[in-house]
């Protein structure tokens, strides 16, 4: 929608993803019937750095782009990369900061409130999913954390300085220690 159109362009949907750092649009696109959503990942590359937060972005996109698939009112195309350059010497441009996706209706015309609708539920569903992942991910790395630290405190029971120390203490030490240094998670 351009202004000379006599129409002012307007972002249907804006919401920023605080945990995840990223911002999430939905517009009107060009043409009648396409919307376009947008992931933006600018402030979060300023925290993690462009790769890990350009991988964060691509998850949650296709995560937001699997949920409004769900809807039969209307196709989704596959997501764009801005950053992706067509130069070989250089991979990413590091200045386009987000990804990007078409939703088109079946019946060729906007439906803006129908669409904000479906868009906020989506995003919704996205952002449970985003958390139950990544609930998971943080689950995993604390386990291979303590599971490290008791390696490690393996290693040292078994070493010269606490030969004096019988098996039975060496293995107690082993099970008691690592839950108190890395304590489950939640209590």
């Amino acid at each position: 929608m351009t202004a000379e159109d006599g129409e002012s362009y307007e972002v249907l949907v804006e919401q920023r993803l605080g945990r995840q750092g990223l911002e999430v649009k939905l517009d009107r696109g060009f043409e009648d019937s396409v919307y376009c959503v947008y992931v933006e990942f600018d402030g979060q590359a300023g925290r993690v750095g462009f790769t890990a937060a350009h991988r964060q972005a691509e998850e949650f996109c296709a995560l937001l782009n699997a949920q409004l698939a769900r809807h039969s009112r209307h196709s989704i195309g596959e997501i764009e990369d801005a950053s992706r350059t067509g130069d070989r010497r250089r991979r990413r441009n590091l200045e386009l900061t987000y990804l990007a996706f078409p939703v088109v209706t079946a019946d060729g015309r906007h439906h803006d409130d129908a669409m904000k609708e479906e868009f906020r539920v989506a995003l919704l569903r996205a952002g449970q999913q985003w958390d139950q992942a990544q609930a998971r991910a943080d689950t995993r790395r604390h386990a291979s954390r303590r599971d490290a630290f008791r390696e490690r405190l393996g290693a040292l029971l078994a070493g010269d300085a606490y030969r004096h120390m019988d098996d039975t203490t060496k293995e107690r030490l082993l099970e008691e220690i690592p839950p108190l240094a890395h304590p489950p998670r939640g209590r």
